[in-house]
């Protein structure tokens, strides 16, 4: 007897044990052992308790009996040593565990790469885990943004370029079906495949680089060693090398130089107002720029002095509802014609209420059209004096201000950066006539009223975020 025989000899007897629930602890111990160390024993056994498994369960299944056929009598499974007479129940309960022990050893098989890297990267939905260090099974991944490094088991480095989604076929085998990646293949990997919606390319021993263009066409750059490639339409291969850059699209094959590639998202065209346009900044931090918040509880013992906090609640008469007042100084603007204009503000967790008491949460931005009240405070202002305030956390007097914006916060999103912009910004900051603007921020969405969260804003005192901040493309008038 061969000795690559030698296992199968030892694990039958095993598995006719096993199926006859006749198993000592040590020969359960020499089953495990065999099984988990060999791919060939692992896939004898799966199959073994396969077949028996599916004849218990037709045995099992009155409706799978002859008309007539006394139920109480079932049919004799004969083993290699003895017959055994096999009861209903049993053979739903081995069905059950065998479908089960089928799954884990299927399941397990189908583990074929692991995720070496890919934290700073932004996924879309897929079927495969995203964290970094993660098993992947058979599946897809969908990445958004950054590159991912995915490692397979013989060795294979995939790294994949976002956006992309690539499928997972095998641990020889994978399909990128939008993106790019790059593969390195080391000599325990040759053979390794990318298949792509008209190429096929198998690897021999290299690296190389594969661009999917809009499902259209796909790019193959061989970096180093040798890849053969088939076209799907036509069926023919061909061997490439070292330096050879090929586009393989449904209709024909051709060379193409990557150096002399156009770029795939056109270039910014010129900036309204031709050559005389430029860019400004200007933020609550210069010049007369000013921000604070207001509350009608003052002091406020839940108090700030770097953020601009914000909340509306149920209770309109609510002692903890707050808004926020920016002055921009546009002083240094005279003479000049703003052509389009972007307002940002950056939040930062408060630590101030529940998120989950507070759902999507809509903000919007009004510009004060009095401009006798421009000159407030930012020491002095008060609930009872703010600029065109208005009952509750979203109250603003209409006749006084005009809607310039709105953004979104999604619930439980706590840090990050939001802009409005459009022409009713822009038209507002060009009606402005003594060079100073104010913004009122109010919250919309209303919170529970139980301990909802306080969303917080930089504002000019803040030591490492920015404050509000205007983003201006100005030319002369």
């Amino acid at each position: 007897m061969n000795r690559s025989d030698d296992w199968q000899a030892e694990l039958q007897p095993l598995c006719e044990a096993a199926i006859e629930d006749r198993l000592t602890p040590e020969q359960q111990a020499r089953l495990e052992q065999l099984v988990l160390a060999n791919p060939e024993a692992k896939r004898y056994y799966v199959s073994y308790l396969h077949l028996h498994g599916c004849l218990r369960w037709s045995a099992a299944d009155p409706s799978l009996m002859e008309r007539g056929t006394n139920r109480a009598t079932f049919p004799e499974v004969v083993g290699q040593s003895r017959k055994r007479r096999v009861y209903p129940g049993l053979l739903v309960a081995a069905a059950v565990v065998l479908a089960v022990g089928l799954s884990w050893l299927l399941l397990g098989e189908r583990q074929v790469a692991t995720l070496a890297s890919g934290g700073g990267c932004k996924w879309d939905s897929g079927s495969l885990p995203t964290e970094t260090g993660a098993r992947l099974g058979v599946g897809r991944l969908r990445l958004a943004e950054g590159v991912a490094c995915i490692v397979f088991d013989n060795g294979a480095e995939v790294k994949l370029e976002g956006p992309a989604e690539l499928e997972l076929v095998s641990g020889e085998r994978c399909v990128l079906r939008s993106g790019r990646l790059v593969a390195k293949v080391p000599p325990s990997a040759i053979g390794f495949t990318v298949d792509t919606p008209t190429a096929i390319f198998i690897d021999q021993g290299t690296e190389f680089g594969v661009n999917v263009r809009d499902g259209q066409a796909s790019d193959l750059q061989v970096f180093n060693g040798a890849v053969d490639a088939q076209h799907l339409q036509s069926g023919k291969v061909e061997r490439l090398l070292t330096g050879r850059n090929r586009r393989y699209s449904s209709g024909d094959v051709v060379d193409f130089d990557p150096r002399a590639e156009k770029p795939a998202v056109s270039l910014p065209g010129p900036r309204p107002g031709g050559e005389e346009a430029r860019v400004v900044h200007i933020s609550t931090a210069l010049g007369r720029g000013k921000d604070a918040y207001v509350q009608p509880l003052f002091p406020s013992p839940n108090s700030s002095e770097i953020l601009l906090l914000v909340k509306n609640t149920v209770n309109e008469k609510s002692d903890f509802n707050r808004k926020a007042y920016i002055g921009l100084d546009l002083a240094s603007l005279a003479g000049l014609r703003i052509l389009d204009a972007q307002l940002s503000f950056t939040f930062t967790p408060t630590g101030m209420g529940f998120a989950s008491e507070v759902p999507d949460a809509t903000f919007v931005v009004y510009g004060l059209t009095d401009e006798a009240a421009d000159g407030w405070d930012e020491k002095t202002l008060r609930w009872k004096d703010a600029p065109a305030n208005g009952p509750g956390g979203g109250g603003v007097d209409l006749e006084k201000v005009t809607p310039v914006g709105r953004f979104e916060i999604k619930q439980g999103v706590l840090e990050g950066s939001r802009s409005i912009g459009g022409p009713a910004l822009t038209d507002f900051l060009n009606r402005d006539t003594n060079g100073i603007v104010t913004f009122i921020l109010i919250r919309e969405t209303k919170g529970s009223g139980r301990a909802d969260m306080v969303h917080g804003f930089a504002n000019k005192e803040h030591p490492h975020l920015p404050p509000p901040t205007l983003k201006l493309t100005v030319a002369p008038r």
